[in-house]
């Protein structure tokens, strides 16, 4: 995965670009942005998410888009630890 590149067209769609980490079987709790879209991508491994009411499985290197208002979850089913890249982007009232 070439970071840069990815981070480049993050920001050249609007979105922010920062940098984490979950621990395998741990994970982001029900979050809700009302104000803002969000993408995240993991580096490498299983993930579960849940956008709504809809779990999915999606292995890594793999963009997920989360609309405004979505309730959403992330948890890290694979072997190891992994990187998360995430970004957000205001919308418009």
């Amino acid at each position: 995965m070439n970071l840069e590149k990815l981070e480049q067209d993050w920001i050249k769609r609007g979105f922010s670009f920062g940098v984490g980490n979950i621990k395998v079987n741990d994970g982001v709790d029900a979050a809700v942005h009302n104000d803002k879209d969000e993408v995240v991508m993991m580096e490498s491994g299983q993930f579960e998410f849940i956008l709504d009411e809809e779990t999915s499985i999606q292995d890594g290197n793999i963009e997920v888009f989360i609309p405004a208002g979505t309730q959403h979850s992330i948890k890290n089913i694979g072997i190891n630890d992994a990187k998360i890249y995430y970004g957000y982007r205001a919308i418009n009232p």
